[in-house]
């Protein structure tokens, strides 16, 4: 059932397939609607593939690549397209059954003027959006929603431009939530940009080049205290940098230290909420208190009346 989904939506992509060339950058671009499709088939059998981990089948070599072809054609539940098997210098033309889509990889891009969205490994789901992408035109929500995120991303970065880095522990930081340099081990000084201010490099001049000064600085007290040291490019202006022990031990006990911090602050903060409750309640009980006396002299009064017409009557 999902292999024929899938390939109704390959069909779909085949017959508004993306030609030869094309660009992204010319008057031309304006009219780009159209789609590039690439299926990736693992080897191995489908009980071979189904017994593995869905994570762990990125690992299988790779039996052949294969290319729809334009117009679609699909015959006894297959499609025709070009094959390209490993090692192979040129293409040959190939019926895909529908069968081997069920753990083929499916990377399809679609482009429309100078927009593209770009989907690697697609899903069913997957498919289905990029689908309406171009038949329902939900590409420009995609824009719009790409233009609003930018925005407040430039601003972000903007306005984080503006205060340049104080502590070995922002770039540690940055460093130990990036899924690069924890599988790596590495980066490089361009990394620290990208990681803490995205793609986007906004601002005046003067102020990135305090901030570009201030990592210089933080970068060689690192150095000279022994946490990181340069493996690649020692000469170069972007040389590629290993974290020591010495670095995740200093991370570890800076992070520990702010943990207990804010731990503290959060502490004394419900103290001294408890503490301005209990001003509030002792103001209240006042005021009752006082209430409660006012009410009593107004019992008193048909007495002290009683008690001053009797002394007047004895004068």
């Amino acid at each position: 059932m999902i292999s024929s989904i899938r390939l109704r939506f390959i069909s779909y992509f085949a017959d508004n397939l993306c030609p030869d060339r094309f660009s992204l950058t010319s008057d031309e671009a304006d009219k780009n609607d159209f789609y590039e499709v690439h299926i990736i088939v693992p080897c191995g059998t489908d009980d071979e593939i189904r017994d593995l981990e869905k994570i762990s089948r990125g690992a299988l070599n790779v039996y052949f690549q294969f290319i729809p072809a334009k117009p679609s054609v699909v015959v006894n539940r297959h499609i025709k397209g070009r094959r390209w098997i490993r090692g192979d210098v040129e293409s040959s033309e190939f019926y895909l059954n529908r069968d081997s889509l069920r753990f083929a990889r499916i990377d399809v891009y679609y482009y429309y003027g100078k927009w593209s969205v770009r989907e690697d490994d697609c899903s069913t789901f997957t498919l289905f959006k990029l689908f309406s992408n171009r038949v329902f035109r939900t590409i420009y929500f995609v824009i719009l929603f790409h233009k609003v995120t930018t925005f407040f991303k430039k601003r972000k970065v903007s306005k984080r431009l503006k205060t340049p880095f104080r502590s070995k522990f922002e770039i540690y930081e940055a460093l130990m939530n990036n899924d690069d340099f924890l599988r790596r081990g590495t980066f490089k000084k361009s990394d620290i940009s990208r990681l803490i201010f995205g793609d986007h490099f906004v601002g005046e001049y003067e102020i990135y080049q305090k901030v570009n000064q201030s990592v210089d600085w933080i970068m060689d007290a690192c150095l000279e205290d022994g946490e990181i040291e340069k493996v690649r490019g020692i000469d170069d202006t972007n040389p590629t940098y290993k974290v020591k022990g010495k670095g995740i031990h200093y991370f570890t006990l800076t992070k520990e230290k702010i943990k207990s911090e804010e731990e503290n602050r959060k502490i004394q903060s419900q103290q001294v909420s408890i503490q301005n409750k209990m001003v509030w309640l002792t103001f209240l009980l006042v005021i009752a208190t006082f209430l409660t006396a006012l009410g009593s002299l107004d019992e008193l009064t048909p007495m002290y009346n009683k008690i001053s017409g009797y002394v007047r009557g004895c004068f």
